[in-house]
């Protein structure tokens, strides 16, 4: 991308350049921090209209406004009758207190402005996280600054609206509030080049649809109804040319293309052109999106006939429902005021009303999980027991009686096990009231419809802006931000002693990351800076900041580890009031800053035109069908993989809900279990189907007085016991069960009690091993070698060492990343089975939950029945369910 956006921002002709031109860029012009100051932001702005004034980008755009008969005609219907002027209305200038990018954009529509008198009016900036000195900066330029939190607004009166990113839904809600040929009529767009938009839409529905997602075109209905009624006059990259500005000075080295490879962490283990697998896939879906997406800049006008009926386009249209940035629907009120989603004022469809129920329930049960595990229990204890934790946190609440706590990032629970364990995580932290948390705050643009009714009940509040992690504390303040890049936004936002004192910081530990900062540094001090880091620019916040950073809170340091939760740092600041920390800060050139500001704005239009929600689901789909295919690209010995990694994340609701046979060549065991209660012994049930959908067999017992998990670990190991008692050889297996508790102990993402261990590790034997039978038992030599083998990699080993170092199991250690390659290797006549964990829904378990509750009625305790074995009886089936009236009598 800094190669890329590089030779952009160079002009096209660099040899000519004056030789006196040179001369005067070889000066550096170092960068200067505008944050909280206002005669520095005021001279930024200055220089940015100056760097405007002589840009292509603005020469092109005052040209067609000059020059350009039929623009100018055009423009004169937009006008109307009375030739009203054009009233702008900016969005997405965001931040110009912190980039370079904004300040440019600005100005230049100041400059339009200023050029075209007659024909442009007012300034107005949308700008929902204006502070103080922003906006009294911006007045002072003559704009109107508007705080609203509205996603766009209703057109009356000739409008030029300025979008620079390709933001779908900003784009698809403009077109649903101004649905009418008159309207749009009214309205000339400058910004990204719709055109380019609309086929990176096209190209990623597509994929989608491939992958069986096809509800995504509702999101963007009009943005592709309208397409061909829109006339683009393409203009350029705004950034095109800007590094030879002798404005910007020097210092900025000719960008070398590395040879190394940013994703040569993942061995390139097959064709990434054709490869199915989920990291070829992404990337690919990456690749084609920065191809189908160039930052290239237009002017946009509506050419729709006022004949047409606006309602044979797109029928239906309800101008009371526009989009929010989190994929859900939500009431338009004119006069909307607040910040966060009101759950009254929103639409959720009934199929995510009951996936939110189900988030709810796996969310509660996690947080069982988590606060009976070793590491949590001795967290809370350390916490309590520290003094200086109790003084700090004391110190920072001042006069307040709680602390704001804003999740930054989390992903999306609907879709990933690790974000719903860190919000259980989150949760705990504010029912144990070490933290006095009041309210909880969330972001995040993957969030699906279902997530945020899961919020909504889970009393966790959904911000409907986009804050780019960018709040200015004011209060004791919380953040739980798990990717390092967020977390560098909120250091830069709040790089005040006064409030990085308020601040705590919940993240997989930037402190450690210091080493790699500093070695940035150090280059840089030598000239060898990497100007296209995209982690310098931010990083270095964090690198002034190291050396402040009172306490930290270790979540490693508490005995055994926990899935998702382990490398999670408490971090607390501690700064003097009257230091000057931006003293710190290493300094880049004026150049460097400019270029790092618009490659950082390239990577955010990325983000806004991407479609979160749906590549999850299609992620999803590739995950679940990976261990089916055919052709496994990162599967290439002869050892069967373990799926546990894979099955970390949900399965879509349709599997979880709706009972189906195995694919060709599986078995699939369903399992349940019931605790005892006062009237009735502990039960448990099950049944085995081959591929076709016939059961091969089913059982139920009573087991005595144990607790339900108990009975869910028996309920899998008597299934698994006949299994290989009576249909031997099973090569590949399927184990469905509706306790979510023992189907993570199965998938590594938590470990065992100790109650429970035996019973636990006898079923992961059966699961992950089979004994040869003496028709397939290989040579002497051929046994020693599988046996090594098996030492070396175990039952579930990959060719990719990413996955190698995530596999599933359970250890004496407590470590549940690990598994059979480090406990379970493989004896002479044994070999590995290829086995699934998934976790259903009661609805897809009934035949399995039915035969458990006949335990306590069974005669003489438990029964079962083999087609294989007992001959002259067959199953009867009635909707894929035994015939359990024989089974019973």
């Amino acid at each position: 991308l800094s190669l890329c956006i590089a030779n952009s921002l160079r002009a096209p002709d660099p040899g000519a350049a004056t030789e006196e031109k040179a001369v005067e860029s070889s000066c550096e012009v170092m960068e200067e921090f505008v944050m909280g100051d206002h005669a520095r932001l005021v001279d930024s702005m200055r220089l940015a209209k100056e760097l405007a004034a002589s840009s292509t980008f603005f020469a092109k755009l005052s040209e067609l406004f000059a020059t350009d008969p039929a623009f100018r005609r055009a423009l004169e219907r937009v006008r109307g009758d009375g030739g009203k002027r054009l009233r702008v209305v900016a969005y997405g200038l965001v931040g110009t207190e912190y980039s370079w990018v904004p300040r440019f954009r600005l100005a230049v529509l100041l400059l339009l402005r200023d050029a075209f008198p007659e024909a442009i009016g007012t300034v107005e900036v949308v700008f929902p996280i204006v502070v103080p000195v922003e906006r009294r900066a911006l007045e002072e330029l003559g704009c109107v600054v508007s705080a609203s939190v509205q996603q766009c607004r209703l057109v009356h009166e000739p409008t030029l609206i300025f979008m620079p990113y390709a933001d779908r839904v900003f784009f698809e809600n403009l077109l649903i509030l101004n649905w009418s040929a008159d309207q749009l009529g009214k309205i000339v767009m400058l910004g990204h080049s719709f055109d380019t938009m609309v086929n990176m839409i096209d190209l990623s529905m597509d994929k989608q649809e491939m992958f069986g997602v096809t509800k995504q075109r509702e999101k963007v209905r009009r943005i592709l109804a309208i397409h061909k009624y829109v006339r683009e006059i393409a203009l350029c990259p705004d950034f095109v040319g800007l590094l030879d500005n002798p404005l910007l000075g020097g210092g900025l080295e000719p960008l070398q293309e590395s040879d190394e490879d940013p994703d040569e962490a993942i061995e390139d283990r097959c064709d990434r052109s054709t490869c199915k697998c989920m990291h070829c896939i992404a990337h690919r879906e990456r690749q084609d999106m920065m191809t189908a997406l160039p930052s290239h800049f237009s002017v946009h006008l509506f050419r729709i006939d006022p004949e047409i009926d606006m309602e044979c386009l797109v029928p239906g249209n309800c101008t009371t429902r526009v989009w929010s940035t989190v994929n859900i629907q939500m009431k338009y009120d004119p006069q909307f005021a607040g910040w966060h989603l009101n759950p009254s004022e929103v639409y959720i469809e009934d199929k995510n009303l009951t996936e939110a129920e189900s988030i709810v329930k796996e969310v509660h049960e996690t947080m069982i999980d988590v606060r009976s595990s070793s590491l949590y229990t001795k967290f809370i204890d350390h916490m309590k027991e520290n003094p200086s934790i109790r003084d700090r946190i004391s110190s920072m609440l001042g006069d307040n009686e709680c602390m704001e706590l804003v999740i930054y990032g989390p992903g999306s629970f609907e879709f990933d096990v690790g974000s719903q364990f860190q919000l259980a995580f989150i949760l705990l932290l504010k029912e144990a009231k070490i933290f006095p948390v009041g309210d909880i705050e969330i972001y995040d643009p993957a969030l699906s419809p279902a997530d945020v009714k899961a919020c909504f009940d889970l009393g966790i509040r959904v911000l409907l802006v986009n804050e780019q992690c960018r709040r200015s504390v004011e209060k004791p303040t919380l953040f739980f931000v798990p990717g390092l890049a967020l977390a560098a936004n909120v250091m830069e936002t709040n790089f005040y002693p006064k409030q990085l004192n308020k601040m705590i910081i919940v993240s997989y530990g930037f402190k450690e990351n210091g080493k790699s900062i500093s070695h940035a540094v150090e280059n840089m001090n030598y000239g060898d800076a990497y100007v296209g880091s995209l982690a310098f620019e931010r990083n270095r916040f964090m690198w002034a900041s190291m050396d402040y950073i009172h306490e930290v809170i270790v979540m490693e340091k508490f005995d055994k580890k926990l899935w998702a939760l382990s490398g999670l740092k408490f971090e607390f600041f501690e700064v003097p009031d009257d230091m000057d920390i931006f003293i710190k800060v290493p300094r880049l050139t004026l150049m460097e800053i400019v270029l790092l500001n618009f490659v950082l704005d390239l990577e955010y239009n990325f983000l806004l035109a991407f479609d979160h929600v749906a590549s999850l689901r299609i992620q999803l789909e590739e995950r679940i069908s990976r261990p089916f295919n055919e052709d496994q690209c990162d599967c290439k010995d002869d050892n069967p993989r373990f799926w546990g990694q894979v099955f970390r994340h949900r399965l879509p609701a349709m599997n979880r809900t709706t009972w189906s046979p195995p694919p060709k060549g599986w078995i699939k065991l369903n399992f349940h279990g019931i605790g005892c209660s006062q009237d009735y012994p502990a039960c448990i049930g099950g049944i085995l189907h081959n591929d076709n959908g016939e059961v091969l067999s089913y059982y139920a017992a009573p087991i005595g007085e144990v607790d339900q998990i108990m009975a869910s670990c028996k309920a899998l190991e008597r299934g698994l016991e006949l299994m290989v008692k009576h249909h031997e050889p099973v090569r590949k297996l399927i184990i469905e069960g509706d306790n979510l508790t023992v189907i993570r102990w199965f998938n590594g993402i938590t470990q065992p009690s100790e109650r429970v261990y035996h019973s636990v590790v006898h079923s992961l034997w059966h699961m992950a091993l089979r004994r040869l039978k003496e028709a397939e038992a290989l040579a002497p030599a051929k046994a020693s070698e599988e046996c090594n083998k098996g030492k070396d990699k175990g039952a579930g080993s990959s060719d990719d060492k990413k996955e190698k170092d995530d596999t599933n199991g359970i250890d004496e250690d407590g470590d549940g990343s690990q598994g059979t390659s480090s406990k379970f290797f493989i004896p002479p006549g044994w070999v590995p089975r290829e086995y699934i964990s998934w976790h259903v829904e009661e609805a897809a378990n009934q035949v399995a939950i039915g035969l458990a509750y006949l335990g306590p009625h069974l005669r003489g305790g438990s029964r079962y029945l083999s087609v294989e074995y007992d001959c002259g009886y067959r199953v009867g089936m009635e909707k894929d369910r035994p015939d359990l009236t024989w089974f019973i009598y």
